[in-house]
């Protein structure tokens, strides 16, 4: 019999792994995140004032540290510029815009019939040994949440969040596992992004279209459809609060010895969405 040729066909879809080759937090942490999650609601969204819209659409926004950081510096650099630098003593923390990316009651395209991009970007200063194949002695993670958040916890791992982490490459959505294969990762120099694209529904009554997007230099490197099926047998992958319903704010994760800018203004962009 003939072998088929199967050269023409498209990649195969990603799949959920069990975990991450250089995943650095435990058990334990998770537990205590899913925890946390299940005893702090989603916040309701806000009407915001004119003064904090303005901020938004200039992109006059600053990273925040939790108060339980540790071995981490934060310094703003410039308007929409924050530069974070941490030691090899870092644990997992998440540092989160000071205001909204995407505010609900006024950017959800249900309520204003209009698309909305969402997006940011942040340059590797430097990130650990950045030796490709590494043991992943350090880590940093781009994304979107809907807090509150655990401050311990990298965006991607918990209810109402999303990322895309530089140490494995995989992209996580509610999701304290594996992950998913989706980029290479981050190396030192590099300029990576990360855009949300909330866009009307196909249908009146119908959910909202939306499409996550990943950069890297100036250009796209993957996407996916928030709504792509998950495995029945999967706990986690839920999108609940990244869909418009709730105001998100930008997410960056990290641990282990990193320094990485942030920059929030589209002038200062690599990407042009």
């Amino acid at each position: 019999m003939a072998v088929p040729d199967n050269s023409l066909l498209p990649p195969p879809p990603s799949f959920k792994q069990d975990t991450s080759p250089t995943a650095n937090a435990d058990w334990d942490d998770a537990a205590r995140g899913h925890a946390w999650i299940a005893a702090n609601p989603l916040w309701q969204p806000r009407q915001h004032d004119q003064q904090t819209l303005t901020r938004i659409a200039y992109g006059d926004v600053r990273l925040t540290s939790p108060p339980t950081a540790q071995n981490a510096t934060l310094n703003t650099t410039g308007l929409g510029r924050t530069t974070v630098r941490t030691s090899a003593r870092c644990q997992d923390t998440v540092f989160l815009s000071d205001i909204p990316l995407f505010a609900s009651l006024q950017h959800n395209p249900l309520l204003t019939e209009k698309p909305k991009t969402t997006y940011f970007e942040l340059e590797v200063k430097s990130m650990g040994s950045n030796i490709r194949g590494s043991e992943g002695d350090a880590g940093i993670a781009l994304g979107f949440l809907a807090p509150p958040y655990p401050a311990w916890r990298l965006p991607g791992w918990h209810r109402g969040s999303l990322g895309v982490h530089g140490d494995d490459g995989r992209r996580y959505v509610d999701d304290s596992d594996g992950g998913m294969d989706f980029v290479e990762a981050f190396r030192r120099g590099d300029v990576v992004g990360i855009g949300m694209v909330h866009g009307l529904p196909v249908y009146a009554g119908g959910k909202p279209r939306i499409e996550v997007f990943f950069t890297r230099n100036g250009r796209r490197e993957g996407k996916w459809d928030l709504f792509e099926e998950k495995d029945r047998d999967q706990e986690g992958g839920d999108v609940g609060g990244l869909e418009g319903e709730f105001d998100l704010l930008a997410a960056v994760g990290c641990f282990g010895a990193v320094e990485f800018e942030v920059r929030f203004r589209a002038e200062e962009w690599r990407f042009r969405p």
